[in-house]
This record gives C-alpha cells, sequence and structure tokens, in this order.
C-alpha cells in the first residue's frame, strides 16, 4: 500500500534544507575564490617569495647568463644528449647534477658506454648525440674513419675535439712479477720493446705452420722459460741487493726476496692482459701499442725522435709534460705495412688461445683484486681506474701483497676528447647549450672535482700539486708508484683508416669481434 502525502511531509522539508545548506556552502567558496584570484591580479598561483637581501640577483643573473647563456625562445629546457666513455661516470654524473642547479634551462642527458661500442652504437644509429666524449682520440679516429668509407662526410670535426681531462695508459702489476719483469728487461738483449716482450713473451717475432698448432697453445710462454732465456745459469739467479727496489712501503718490516726459479714455476704462463680492443679505448689503445713496439722497435726509430725523448727525460721534472711521437709517423705506417702479414701472425700466436679479453678496462682492474694472481699477473689500464683499487689495498696492507703502478714507455695519454656533432640538424641553442656544459667541465671548480676522481686536468693552469686536498689521490698513493712529475713519451697517432685496419687485423687473428 502506497504512502500518504501527509507522510512524505516531512522528508521532502528536510531535503529542501539539505540542498539550501549545500548551495550557501558552494557559492560562498566560489565567491570566496574569485575574491582571492582578483586580489592576486587575476593569477591562481601565488607570487613567488622576495629575494633575500643577502643574495645581489643581478650578480646571480649574469653569472648565470654567463655559463649557461640566454634563455630559450620557447621557454622549453634544450637538451644536450652526451655519449660519454663509462670510465669517467663518477665526474660526469656529479658535474651534471650540480650544472643542473645553476642552468636549469639546459638539460644533460648523460649516457655512459664503452669506447669501440659507443662508436659502433653511433655508426648504427642506434644513439644520436649531441656530444661525443669517447676516452681517447684513438676512438674519435676509429668512427671518422668508418664513417667516412660508408658514408662520406663525418658528422663531427675532429681537429675541433677539446680535451675534458687527462689520464695515462699504465700498468698494474704485482710487485714479485714486476721485479722480476724489471731483471728481464735489464738483461734482455732483443731490441724489443716493452709492448712485444711483456704482452707476448716466447713469441717468436714471425711464428710459422701455426695451421699445425693446437689453439690452446697459442698463448705466451711461462715466467720460467722468460726469465731463463735472458738471465745464463753462470749469473746469480737474483740480483744483487743493490739493485733491489728501495721504494718500499716504510711501515713493512719484512721485504720479500727475489722470487725463486720454483716460485717462478708456480706462476705458470705470463698473464699480461687487456681489455678488449674492439670494445674498450684502453683494449684499443694496448693493440695500438704493441703494434708500434713490433712494427717499429726502438732500435729502428727515427734518431731525431729518440734526441727529443732523451732531452725530455733529462729535463728537471714538470708535471704534464707528454713527449709526441710524431716524429715517427711515417716510418711507423710504412713499417707496419710491410709486417702486417707477420704481425698478424705474431698476434694470433701470442693470443688466439687465451681467454676472451675483458670487455672494459673498470671490470679488469677490479678483476686483478677479485681474482688476484694466480689469474693475472698485471693489466692494462687507466690512472684513473686504480685508485679505487689502491684503497682496497691500503686497507689491507698487511695483509695482502702490492700492487704497483708501472707508467710503460711509450705509452697513450687518454686526453677524453669531446665533439659536437652536426648532421644538419642541429641547432644554434643546440650548439650554444652544448658548448656552455663543455666551458663548465672545464671550469676551475669542475677540474678540481675531476681530480678528486682520479683524472688529470685538461687546462694547464690547474697544477695537480695546487690542489692541497685530502682527496687528491695522487699524493694518497705516491708510494705505490703513482708519479705526479713524470713525462710521458708517446706512440704517434696514425689516421682512422690504420685505426680501423688494426682492428680488423686483430679480428682476424684471434677470431673475437
Amino acid at each position: 500500500m502506497a504512502p500518504t502525502r501527509k507522510q512524505d511531509e516531512p522528508r521532502s522539508k528536510k531535503t529542501t534544507l539539505g540542498l539550501t545548506i549545500r548551495d550557501i556552502v558552494i557559492s560562498s567558496g566560489l565567491f570566496a575564490l574569485f575574491a582571492t584570484f582578483f586580489a592576486r591580479g587575476g593569477r591562481l598561483v601565488p607570487d613567488l617569495p622576495k629575494p633575500s637581501r643577502l643574495v645581489d640577483m643581478k650578480i646571480v643573473t649574469e653569472a648565470s647568463s654567463e655559463t649557461c647563456g640566454s634563455a630559450p625562445h620557447d621557454g622549453h629546457p634544450v637538451i644536450v644528449e652526451m655519449l660519454y666513455s663509462s670510465d669517467k661516470q663518477a665526474w660526469i654524473d656529479e658535474a651534471a647534477t650540480r650544472f643542473a642547479k645553476i642552468c636549469p634551462k639546459i638539460q644533460i642527458k648523460a649516457i655512459a658506454a664503452g669506447g669501440i661500442e659507443g662508436a659502433d652504437s653511433i655508426l648504427k644509429g642506434e644513439v644520436k648525440p649531441t656530444l661525443w666524449s669517447p676516452a681517447d682520440d684513438l676512438v674519435l679516429r676509429y668512427l671518422d674513419g668508418r664513417w667516412k668509407e660508408s658514408r662520406g662526410r663525418s658528422p663531427f670535426d675532429i681537429t675541433k675535439q677539446v680535451s675534458l681531462a687527462r689520464s695515462p695508459l699504465v700498468i698494474l702489476i704485482w710487485e714479485d712479477r714486476l721485479e722480476v719483469l724489471e731483471a728481464i728487461l735489464e738483461k734482455s738483449k732483443s731490441g724489443e720493446g716493452l709492448w712485444v716482450d711483456a704482452m707476448c713473451p716466447g713469441v717468436p717475432r714471425d711464428p710459422q705452420d701455426l695451421e699445425e698448432m693446437a689453439l690452446e697453445h697459442m698463448v705466451p710462454g711461462t715466467w720460467s722459460d722468460w726469465y731463463g732465456s735472458v738471465v745464463p745459469a753462470a749469473l746469480p739467479p737474483q740480483p744483487a741487493p743493490a739493485a733491489r727496489r728501495v721504494d718500499k712501503k716504510p711501515q713493512r718490516a719484512y721485504i720479500a726476496p727475489f722470487p725463486t726459479a720454483d716460485e717462478m714455476k708456480r706462476w705458470g704462463r705470463a698473464k699480461f692482459e687487456h681489455p678488449s680492443p674492439t670494445r674498450s679505448a684502453e683494449g684499443l689503445a694496448a693493440l695500438y701499442l704493441m703494434a708500434y713496439d713490433y712494427a717499429l722497435p726502438p732500435n729502428d726509430r727515427p734518431t731525431a725522435l729518440k734526441e727529443r725523448i732523451k732531452e725530455a727525460l733529462g729535463q728537471p721534472a714538470k708535471e704534464g709534460v707528454v713527449v709526441r711521437g710524431d716524429l715517427a709517423e711515417p716510418d711507423f705506417a710504412r713499417s707496419f705495412q710491410e709486417r702486417r702479414e707477420a704481425f698478424e701472425r705474431w698476434l694470433k700466436r701470442c693470443e688466439a688461445g687465451a681467454p676472451a679479453p675483458t670487455p672494459s678496462a673498470p671490470l679488469l682492474t677490479d678483476a686483478i683484486f677479485d681474482l688476484g694472481a694466480s689469474r693475472y699477473d698485471a693489466v692494462v689500464t687507466q690512472e684513473q681506474l686504480v685508485f679505487t683499487i689502491l684503497q682496497q689495498f691500503d686497507n689491507h696492507a698487511d695483509v695482502m701483497a702490492e700492487l704497483r703502478v708501472v707508467y710503460p714507455q711509450p705509452t697513450l695519454v687518454n686526453e677524453h676528447p669531446v665533439v659536437i656533432f652536426d648532421d644538419g640538424t642541429l641547432t644554434a641553442e643546440q650548439r650554444t647549450a652544448a658548448e656552455k656544459w663543455i666551458g663548465f667541465l672545464r671550469g676551475p671548480e669542475m677540474q678540481k672535482l675531476a681530480v678528486k676522481r682520479g683524472l688529470r686536468p685538461a687546462t694547464p693552469e690547474l697544477k695537480l700539486r695546487s690542489i692541497e686536498d685530502s682527496e687528491n689521490p695522487f699524493f694518497r698513493f705516491r708510494r705505490y708508484g703513482v708519479e705526479i712529475d713524470a713525462p710521458f713519451v708517446e706512440a704517434p697517432r696514425l689516421d682512422g683508416k690504420f685505426v680501423n685496419e688494426l682492428v680488423r687485423a686483430w679480428r682476424d687473428a684471434t677470431g673475437r669481434h
């Protein structure tokens, strides 16, 4: 039975009253909102707080404009995509964070990648950076040569590369191995360079009948045979005390004697390892130096170059000196072409049967600590990468054997160059933003930060000795062989066509990619 009209009346009145109160509340809220809107001059967002009187806004604005350039026309941030070598990731990441606070209108999109891997990803079109900064100029030459072979004009001008920081190629070696190596090099009459003697001991310069040799035998010789081949049995099996190294850590009360013949036998084959030449700049540099020492041994180099090196080494120590090998460029190029087939056979005999090389220098540098002397006698790496390892050894100095940092001659100094990519689509704003970012990285503060991360400054105005910070690793680890003032004797740098030819020779010799 349906309810009567009289029963519905109270409910209807309550509903009407509720609606009336709600309408009043909504109307009041809207009125207050509009009042606030017009009180703020028609802006829903409140005004920014007034700047503190302690900050001179004119100076801040001028400094920001000098560092960052003018604001973009459309109000959107300018994106700068930077592809860079992973070995300087700690520095670049921290610098990018600081730059973002100073220059919010420029957005740095930093992507870390290996040297040759980064170059190949660019070549394949997998990445299209605004800036590219591999570890070394050799990688720039590699891509420049590959690009010109397949597409003509390169998207960057290699002559306009700018150095962001510096880091020489070094060898990280166990101290007992270093003592034997120094004794071998002192008595060796082979006339070969360090990069031939140490990387492939016991391998003949022009091996024959490789087809009849088992792959697992295509490795360097043993320490025992290597030492025995240069130290006649009639001589004492170890150097006289006067010839011993005297730069040991002073807190070590016990100095181990020169390794015995039995100890050398237990070391097995000589294991001087470099990273992959097709994936890392350091591996490519090691291969390049092996080719240089093989094609143009020290005694065959131009007299003018020998005199230049002798003069530089005879001068008082001076930080940052690099002795260029450009005087040997024609001889190196000619000799390599003449000896290329023999070099490829030598390389195959030395490395084809060895374990696959580690993809990157950071991984290889970590591995010598993690796996120890049973797996690696020495590794080729960048100077900046050794400091983290040396810190770990420093923490356990009383129970661990020591590693030493060796600066080989010749070497290559990684300049960490940067180039701007311009395939015709780069805007003026992007170019300006990229240049501002480069200028920021080369500025005094970021160069000091680079030193704290183990890199040498790119700008000659800043000296390592001027940074008295306790975080300066170049002072903290000098007892391990880190040098500040030693000159770096570089190999001559040939063009991209040669670098590509060298990479192909390694691939053909080892069967790896």
